[in-house]
């Protein structure tokens, strides 16, 4: 029963193509762009209910559920309704031509789909089920490690703020203590007597010296400390912003928020580095202090008194400061939801620990199914667990656990890593089948130029002996011709066919680009064929098409012979089709081209060069040339992304 209403809904798929090509044939009165989003909607419908019974047969039928899932999977990979999108947009354009090779290419991908719902095509299923599988771990994984890079930078946030507290503790102490040295210095200035003035006053002096001196470093460590204040209370306002609601402890809307002072109370500081009032009475305490150190150098102890007091008043302003930025890093420490984090990251413990055993299970059912094989990045997953845990206690024990964190986050990137280099490599197995599918096409439309080349010499050979007594060509000759430019006129769309295939791989500039020229030729050859010319410049054209042929089938047999003998993937992501040299060939082919066009441009009279149709090909040459400058950009920094990460790695 489930799979007669599989074939049915593969009919349904197949039931729209066919009449839409007949009708960009015919131009039939239903509009054909109409007839497009009929077919793309009962696309999207058929998804919708293969979603729906994998989700139903889970339960009963595994198998079955399975074989819709790696149909959907293929549906992905493939970007089959991308494709239908992109028909619309032809069809829109009146890109007839562009419309029908892409609708073939569709038909195709839909006949592999119908071959794998009809399990015909096993190796495929396969392919695309362990792709789906593996997917399907790999982004659970990326999942997990956001979420812990989140738990762990909360926790380093509250291990910054404990070691500012520590920091702000052992300044105060600082400051205190030189506090209580200028008092005692100031008391004993204010007990010198006249007579013991000159001998007294030098211990004093150096006293005072050394106490500005350790004020001047108290300052400047205080600048420190008030540049790290600021940078904590912008973390807290981002982290506020972030999470989008009040923080656990944080005063309702129109209350003062914890940290903040009430009504009447000053506000802490919020100065520059270097301009706050820690550093900045310290800054003036020091400044009093070397006043007070003159004025003894020059026995004026009354004079040094009054500096001696300033600078105890600037220091008392520092400790009280110090005292407001430590209370307000105290209030900003409590507000951490340590609870909340524990919390977090015991779920995230469970969701890891969860994934690690269901990565064991699915392992354990490949082998069973006669496909051992390991989970890639199973292990790791497995080793971040005990990590997490361990992070749970200590955040329990209001600690923060930010190495903990990192080092289950690290396990999650490598397996995130091994998911990522598995993937690749069945990547690359799709991506096998386009170059090959691709040099399929292109031997076949070789052999099928040099036929056509053949004729048109053949026929160049005999309309020569053959025109009528009006000087037209007989009927069957030009017949003939435009056998030949029905032929090039189908090669020029299974070019575009290539030229579809190549855009979608996204991973190649300059295969694009010379596909895209061989389209292009082949166009001319048809459009010349058409006006039954069968001279020089058309068998020039189809010698340009056999060479282009021809180049782009050596550089596909030699990287499908590459990648026999490599074996596995090297790549990080989607495998590129073809390597950069292959593509440094076509663009030395493509700039030789150009040059020779160029010549043959230069070699024009000067009346020829002049005229509207010479500036037209002037601007022609220019834009391939710009062309081929873009593309060895394209490439360059492609060799660059290459070497970066080849560093990287």
């Amino acid at each position: 029963m489930i799979r007669s209403a599989i074939a049915l809904i593969v009919a349904l798929m197949f039931a729209w193509t066919a009449p839409l090509g007949a009708s960009l044939r015919a131009q039939d009165d239903t509009p054909t762009v109409s007839k497009q989003e009929l077919a793309r909607s009962k696309f999207k419908d058929l998804t919708e209910r293969m979603a729906k019974l994998m989700v139903a047969l889970q339960p009963t039928e595994p198998d079955t559920s399975g074989l819709l899932g790696a149909g959907l999977q293929y549906v992905k990979e493939a970007k089959i309704p991308e494709e239908m999108e992109r028909i619309r947009t032809l069809l829109d354009r009146e890109s007839w031509d562009d419309a029908l090779g892409a609708i073939a290419e569709v038909r195709k991908k839909l006949q592999k789909l119908y071959e794998l719902l009809q399990n015909r095509n096993t190796d495929l299923r396969k392919l695309m089920e362990e792709i789906a599988r593996l997917q399907a771990f790999k982004d659970r994984v990326d999942q997990l490690s956001k979420e812990q890079a989140e738990e762990k930078e909360a926790s380093a946030r509250a291990e910054r703020l404990q070691q500012h507290l520590k920091d702000l503790e052992a300044q105060k102490a600082k400051a205190e203590a030189l506090l209580a040295e200028q008092k005692q210095v100031k008391e004993q200035t204010n007990q010198l007597g006249v007579q013991a003035l000159a001998e007294a006053a030098k211990p004093l002096e150096q006293k005072e010296g050394q106490l500005k001196e350790e004020t001047d470093k108290l300052a400047k460590d205080l600048e420190a400390i008030e540049k790290k204040a600021e940078e904590l209370r912008a973390e807290a306002k981002a982290a506020e912003a972030k999470a989008g609601e009040p923080k656990a402890g944080q005063p309702k809307a129109g209350e003062p928020k914890a940290g903040e002072p009430k009504s009447g109370e000053a506000k802490p500081s919020e100065a520059k580095p270097g301009e706050g009032k820690c550093s900045g009475s310290a800054g003036k305490a020091a400044a009093a202090m070397s006043q007070a150190q003159q004025q003894l150098g020059q026995k004026k102890p009354e004079s040094a008194l009054k500096d001696q007091q300033q600078a105890i008043e600037q220091l008392q302003q520092t400790v009280q400061e110090l005292q407001k930025m430590t209370e307000e890093a105290q209030r900003e420490l409590l507000k951490l939801p340590f609870e909340q984090q524990a919390k977090k990251q015991e779920d995230t413990q469970h969701a890891t620990d969860t994934l690690a055993k269901e990565m064991e299970k699915s392992e354990q059912q490949q082998n069973e199914n006669g496909e051992p094989k390991a989970t890639p990045g199973k292990k790791r997953v497995q080793q971040a667990v005990p990590k997490q845990k361990a992070a749970v206690g200590q955040l329990k024990d209001y600690k923060p656990a930010k190495q903990k964190q990192q080092d289950a986050k690290d396990d999650l990137d490598a397996a995130k890593k091994e998911l990522e280099e598995a993937l690749a490599q069945l990547r690359q197995q799709l991506s096998d089948e386009v170059l090959k599918a691709l040099e399929e096409r292109f031997t076949a439309m070789l052999a099928k130029q040099r036929e056509l080349s053949l004729q048109t010499k053949t026929l160049d050979k005999t309309r020569q002996n053959l025109l009528t007594a009006s000087g037209q060509l007989p009927a069957a000759l030009v017949e003939k011709i435009q056998g030949v430019a029905s032929g090039e006129g189908d090669l020029e769309v299974e070019a575009a066919d290539a030229l579809k295939l190549l855009e979608e791989d996204g991973t190649t500039a300059v295969f694009v680009e010379m596909t895209g020229e061989l389209k292009t030729v082949l166009q001319g050859v048809a459009k010349r064929c058409r006006a039954n010319e069968t001279g020089k410049p058309v068998q020039e054209g189809q010698a340009e098409a056999e060479d282009l042929l021809t180049l782009l089938i050596n550089s596909l047999r030699r990287e499908i012979e590459r990648r026999d003998g490599a074996g596995q993937c090297n790549c990080n992501g989607q495998p590129p089709l073809v390597p950069i040299s292959a593509e440094l060939k076509m663009l030395r082919y493509l700039q030789e081209r150009v040059n020779k066009s160029t010549k043959e441009f230069d070699g024009k009279a000067a009346e020829l060069k002049a005229s509207d149709d010479g500036r037209a090909q002037s601007d022609v040459l220019a834009s391939k040339q710009g062309r081929v400058q873009e593309l060895m950009r394209k490439l360059a920094a492609k060799l660059d992304r290459d070497a970066d990460s080849g560093e990287s790695r």
